[in-house]
């Protein structure tokens, strides 16, 4: 009787020290996604909308060569503070536009969504809806939230026509972080123009 008591006490630790090692391994495996700065960007599947208000599906890697690219990640959209920062854009959307940039703002609603916030503020950029956490996966942007009320966490992804990640908020403010987001705009925009000979 203590015999088997012993092994089952040995074998319920040596199960408990299994699943703390998995655990560990999947931690250090969550921590090397993460994305930094100077790292290529995951390709992942966009929507646009045409002039008709029509979904176009678009890759990510389909704008290499071609135009810089922000991911901008928003928690609810008709929320306050969503608004403000989508309609922020939409008022200086020549800044994108100079700096050649491709705008796509992402929440994890379903797309109807989305294309009713572009249609009600007359968004003049992207807006997506990755209901099903593809891209906010991709990219390791928190979800919170529970009983079907997701939100991603606001953050912000700028990326070059090289596929390079060149600027990261992972706790983007509206206001301070817009201010950083358009100078790296704006240093992006600079180290693309050619040099002037002597």
């Amino acid at each position: 009787m203590e015999k088997s008591a012993v092994m089952w006490l040995l074998a319920a630790f040596v199960g408990a020290a299994l699943v703390w090692q998995a655990i560990g391994e999947e931690g250090t495996a969550e921590e090397e996604k993460i994305l930094r700065v100077g790292d290529t960007a995951p390709n992942v599947k966009l929507v646009t909308v045409d002039a008709d208000g029509n979904n176009k599906p678009v890759e990510l890697k389909s704008f290499r060569g071609k135009k810089n690219v922000l991911l901008a990640f928003y928690p609810k959209a008709f929320t306050p503070g969503c608004t403000r920062q989508l309609c922020g854009y939409r008022d200086d959307f020549e800044q994108f536009k100079n700096a050649d940039t491709e705008v796509f703002a992402i929440s994890v609603e379903p797309q109807e969504a989305s294309n009713r916030f572009k249609r009600e503020y007359q968004l003049p950029f992207n807006v997506v809806g990755d209901a099903n956490q593809s891209i906010v996966r991709a990219f390791n942007v928190p979800v919170r939230g529970h009983d079907g009320n997701h939100f991603a966490k606001r953050s912000v992804f700028l990326i070059d026509k090289q596929g390079v990640l060149k600027h990261i908020d992972r706790d983007y403010d509206i206001e301070k972080g817009q201010q950083e987001l358009y100078a790296r705009l704006t240093a992006l925009k600079q180290s693309e123009e050619p040099c002037c000979a002597p």
